[in-house]
């Protein structure tokens, strides 16, 4: 087998089913994908080993289909836990320029505040709705201008902790590096009506800047609470 690009795989996980779709990269469209059932769900304990066993299974599968190893991908989550959670953060400085750092650096200190008053969720996107500086609202980041007062609307994207930490440990024992979990029932939304039954295609378009306003976590994991080094790559 020859090695691939690992972030052409995705994975589909709702309470019933788990697929796993690999995209053509010149394409950027599905071309090919596995599916199985998942006996009971996935959050009763006494599943794991028989889901991991059938995942472990298909994946060989498609690899054998396609003559790829898979190693690592993103994964796409439905979950009744899903929680969109808004807040404002603001910020009151001596005149100064607005530039991508200050604004990294207000998420980062709402991301801290919002971990440390809930441990049971787990932020798996970040939005920013509105910019408000000096009482004006802009809907995307106005950069480079000179400002006083900053109001950050912020929306976080959680599900429950557990759950995701289930999630990691069953492709951890398939050897299987995630790149990025996505939320499929804030993806989904992006898809403009477009059917995804292998919950891959709304994960993929979201990936790829569907929503200009989020902005890309990166975990540092050798920090506690999951804190993000860098916040941004749509400014760029």
């Amino acid at each position: 087998m020859n090695k691939t690009y690992n972030e052409n795989f995705y994975f589909g996980i709702s309470d019933t089913k788990i697929y796993i779709c690999f995209f053509d990269s010149e394409k950027n469209n599905l071309k090919n994908r596995v599916h199985f059932e998942i006996p009971g769900s996935l959050t009763n304990n006494l599943n794991f080993k028989v889901i991991l066993n059938l995942l472990q299974k298909n994946i060989r599968k498609l690899e054998k289909d396609l003559g790829l190893f898979l190693n690592s991908g993103n994964v796409s989550v439905q979950s009744k836990t899903y929680q969109s959670i808004k807040f404002s953060v603001k910020n009151i400085f001596d005149e100064k320029k607005l530039d991508k750092d200050v604004v990294n650096k207000i998420v980062t200190s709402g991301i801290q505040q919002f971990y440390n008053n809930d441990k049971n969720l787990n932020i798996l996107h970040v939005i920013i709705n509105k910019y408000i500086i000096d009482d004006k609202v802009y809907i995307f980041f106005p950069d480079n201008i000179k400002f006083k007062k900053i109001i950050l609307e912020i929306e976080f994207i959680c599900l429950d902790k557990n759950f995701i930490d289930k999630i990691k440990n069953l492709f951890s024992d398939c050897k299987i590096n995630i790149r990025k979990i996505v939320s499929y029932d804030y993806a989904v939304s992006f898809l403009n009506y477009i059917k995804d039954d292998t919950m891959c295609l709304s994960a993929n378009k979201i990936l790829n800047g569907a929503n200009r306003s989020e902005v890309v976590l990166i975990e540092n994991t050798s920090k506690k609470l999951g804190l993000f080094d860098k916040i941004f790559n749509f400014f760029d």
